[in-house]
Parts: C-alpha cells; sequence; structure tokens
C-alpha cells in the first residue's frame, strides 16, 4: 500500500494532479481489512483510492470493491502479465539454442534461475506502448461497467479469450478461460531484445536447410 502511494505521488509530482489523483485496487483481502483501511486515512488516502460508496449497504462489500476486477486492472491484470509471460516463453525458446552456460540464455530450470529470467523480460515487455494503450482504455471500461448498472462486464474480462472458446477452436472451455490459453494474441507484441538475435539467425537458417533438403529430396524422387 505504501509503494503505490509512494509510486503514484512521485509520478504525478508537479502535475495538476498532484494532489487529487486517485490510487486503485481490486477486492484483495488485505487491501480492505479494517487496520489496512486504517493505515490509508492515516496516510491520507482513504478518500483517494476508487472503491463503493452508495453500493452494497449492509453488505461485506461496503465502502469496498466488489471481487476480483481484471477489467479495473488496467496494464497488469489486463494485458500486462500476459505480455510478460509470451516474452518469457519467446525468450527462453529462442536462447535454448545456446550453450548452457551462456550468459545470455533464459533459464527456466530452478527458482533462481526463474526469478532472474522474469526480472530480465519485466525490463523490456510489457512495453510502455502497451501500458499506455491499456490504460487510456479505462474510461471505455468505466462507461461499459456504467451501462451494465455495476455489473460485470464480460467483455472486458481480457484474462481469457473474448469467445470463451478454445484457443484451437476445439470447443467450449470449462470452467473458465484462463490468460494462459490467449498467449498466441501476446506474441506478436513481445519485443525483440538483443539475446535473441543470433539464435532467431540459427533458426532461419535451420529452416532453409530443411526447405533445400525438401527440394533435393524431391528432385531425387523424381530421377526414381
Amino acid at each position: 500500500m505504501d509503494h503505490v502511494i509512494d509510486e503514484s505521488t512521485k509520478a504525478f509530482a508537479g502535475t495538476l494532479r498532484a494532489h487529487t489523483f486517485f490510487i486503485f485496487h481490486d477486492g484483495l483481502s488485505a487491501w480492505w481489512e479494517g487496520d489496512a483501511q486504517v493505515h490509508m486515512e492515516v496516510r491520507g488516502f482513504k478518500n483517494r483510492q476508487i472503491r463503493n460508496i452508495t453500493a452494497n449497504k449492509g453488505t461485506r462489500y461496503e465502502n469496498k470493491i466488489v471481487g476480483d476486477s481484471p477489467e479495473m486492472c488496467r496494464a497488469l491484470d489486463s494485458h500486462g502479465f500476459a505480455d510478460l509471460k509470451a516474452g518469457i516463453i519467446k525468450y527462453a525458446s529462442f536462447t535454448s539454442l545456446y550453450p548452457a552456460d551462456d550468459p545470455r540464455r533464459f533459464h527456466l530450470g530452478t527458482p533462481q534461475q526463474l526469478l532472474s529470467s522474469v526480472i530480465r523480460t519485466w525490463r523490456v515487455t510489457p512495453t510502455s506502448a502497451r501500458i499506455i494503450e491499456d490504460v487510456e482504455l479505462l474510461p471505455d471500461v468505466l462507461n461499459k461497467i456504467i451501462e451494465a448498472r455495476g455489473c460485470v462486464v464480460q467483455d472486458e474480462e481480457f484474462r481469457g479469450l473474448r469467445s470463451g472458446r478454445r484457443a484451437e477452436g476445439s470447443g467450449q472451455l470449462a470452467p473458465k478461460v484462463r490468460k494462459h490459453q490467449r498467449l498466441a494474441q501476446m506474441a506478436s507484441c513481445v519485443p525483440d531484445i538483443p539475446e535473441i538475435a543470433e539464435a532467431k539467425k540459427l533458426v532461419q537458417k535451420g529452416l532453409k536447410g530443411k526447405e533445400m533438403m525438401s527440394v533435393v529430396a524431391g528432385v531425387n524422387a523424381g530421377d526414381v
């Protein structure tokens, strides 16, 4: 909570909203429990966080956010974590062509190696452009939520495929589409990095070699 307040304060410093910006977090229990909200009040942010103030009176959600709200959590829950995961997979796949001790490798073997790969990927993806694109869509999402009278807006639950069907088109998913099943849609948003340049050349060379072998095999078969 302190991190969100402190970093947001730095981001808005010197702007027109420096003392009036709002922060948001979804329905994480630790965020909305009593002592945590007392801390928010001490920091001066009790009334500077997006939350329900008139709905759900007399329920556990009074003055809180209702449950998990990925459609509101722009940049990370909506797209960012999927971009991050797609990036890790892309970089690890390409650099697996290098020797095991090559510093360019993105290893996924041990917890420490995985952490290193996540940190290195995090530095380049999600990109600034993707974050801005996602955050700027928040007003559209808010308008849809208002039109739906505060109900869940299914079309904005970006963790899964909008159609609710399997990525390979083989039927309906049950019980819920998961974000990792839309990685193919995220792959094009992952930037290339210097560490995979040589690996991409090796892949291209290998594919050309296979194409040439296919041509040769076809010619030989014709001779026979």
